[in-house]
């Protein structure tokens, strides 16, 4: 199995959710006073790459430190959908995704390229965003 590190680098500049506080690095220790670097991380749990836990849509579902991390490591199955500004993955891609390859397997990691990561850091990245709750994956 080849592995694919599909995240992104974590910084100030990274543009995050309206209304989602951007990165903070915040220095604590410094090896002139202190002996020691540390810094403190401030960021919300959707900034960057990440996951939604299932609490994120529904309201007693598993929060991410539920989530086993052996949970985030196997083969995935990659749905390529291009999309338009204003289009969302659909419940329909999914479905026709699976007339064509298949039933997706009920605890598959499943990996939407619609192509918009092009446009990260546009104005317009985040004015709509709709999840499909189609997949409601019991991670």
């Amino acid at each position: 199995m080849t592995l694919l590190d599909l995240t992104l680098t974590i910084s100030e500049k990274l543009p995050t959710f309206p209304g989602s506080p951007k990165p903070q690095f915040i220095p604590w220790n410094k090896i002139k006073s202190d002996g020691y670097n540390l810094e403190l991380l401030f960021l919300s749990s959707h900034t960057g790459t990440h996951i939604d836990a299932p609490f994120h849509f529904i309201d007693k579902g598993k929060k991410i430190h539920d989530i086993s991390a052996n949970r985030l490591v196997g083969t995935a199955t990659l749905i390529k959908k291009r999309k338009k500004p204003n289009q969302s993955i659909t419940r329909s891609d999914i479905i026709n995704f699976e007339k064509k390859h298949g039933k997706i397997p009920k605890d598959a990691i499943v990996i939407f390229s619609t192509g918009w990561n092009k446009n990260l850091e546009k104005k317009f990245y985040f004015e709509k965003i709709q999840a499909s709750l189609y997949l409601q994956l019991n991670i």
